[in-house]
């Protein structure tokens, strides 16, 4: 069995494949559970109505401080105790516990930039993957299509409502919601859990793929799925080739403040990329372009893959 982690003195505590993808089912089910659980505590709050009665500033300050406390909760948490768990600490933040997770090691600044820069590279075909399922896929589906395509506007538009931003402050508070939370969270959990643990029951690329796919699934978005599942992928690739929970938390923020930014400002101008895909899809520019980022991206991926593989 391949594996980057045969160092690792906790080896014969490690849970198998299906105590892990238990584990990983539990979190998931929890999850929106619990998001449904803490909004039902305020009122009957769906994405659909809150999007139709444009709640007040205060409001929308409640309804942040839910989301983020729903992912410290239901994701960073369990990861923490059951990192504890596995080692045999009884301080959850002990150094065993935290070199589970990946998060104890110096930061690689120059990996760090290389992987963010990667992600960025990634973008227009992430885009373009994105549009060509809502010119072509959605369509072809007929109801379907127009029903995952329905809960996607469903979705964008109760993001956009908790995204909204009236001044500095408050653009902090966004961002720590929609940005740093589940960077954090989500990457504690994804790759520093999930994924190193799949590594030590199947190969390190099996390990990536599934997690990546299960990463997209999380989200629920199936209008979402095939581009979250290529970000998944290429973060938990960075992560099997660093062992630097550092590394993807970057990428992950850099990819999350890009869609932060570019959703506040696609809704204080008219821009084509939303509402017309098939505008900037249809230009011969556009492709030369994807072709040079994604060429570019390639660079960034061969960079890694000569890395050395590390060790714990």
């Amino acid at each position: 069995m391949q594996t980057f982690f045969s160092s690792d003195p906790f080896i014969a505590l490690r849970p198998s494949f299906y105590v892990n993808t238990v584990v990983l089912i539990g979190v998931m089910i929890l999850y929106p559970l619990a998001g449904a659980l803490l909004f039902s505590l305020i009122g009957d709050f769906s994405p659909e109505a809150m999007t139709a009665m444009r709640p007040d500033k205060s409001l929308l300050s409640l309804f942040r401080l839910i989301q983020s406390v729903g992912q410290i909760i239901t994701l960073a948490l369990p990861v923490i105790l059951l990192a504890a768990w596995h080692t045999g600490q009884k301080n959850p933040f002990s150094f065993g516990s935290l070199a589970f997770l990946g998060i104890v090691k110096r930061v690689d600044v120059g990996a760090v930039a290389v992987a963010v820069s990667g992600i960025i590279l990634l973008q227009p075909l992430l885009y373009t993957v994105t549009s060509l399922q809502d010119i072509y896929l959605w369509p072809a589906l007929g109801q379907a299509g127009a029903e995952v395509v329905h809960q996607r506007e469903v979705m964008d538009s109760f993001i956009k409502e908790l995204a909204l931003v009236r001044s500095f402050p408050e653009f902090l508070s966004v961002s720590f919601v929609f940005v740093l939370t589940p960077a954090v969270c989500e990457e504690l959990f994804f790759r520093g859990y999930i994924q190193q643990n799949y590594t030590r029951s199947m190969s390190t690329g099996g390990a990536v793929f599934l997690t990546g796919f299960v990463f997209a699934f999380f989200h629920l978005s199936a209008a979402n799925l095939l581009p979250l599942a290529l970000l998944g992928w290429y973060i938990g690739y960075i992560y099997s080739k660093t062992g630097n929970i550092a590394v993807p938390f970057f990428v992950h923020l850099a990819n999350n403040l890009a869609a932060l930014l570019l959703l506040l400002f696609s809704g204080r101008c008219d821009v084509m990329l939303g509402s017309h895909p098939e505008y900037l899809v249809n230009t011969p520019l556009w492709w030369f372009f994807v072709a040079g980022s994604s060429f570019l991206f390639v660079k960034v991926f061969l960079h890694f893959s000569t890395a050395s593989v590390h060790e714990c």
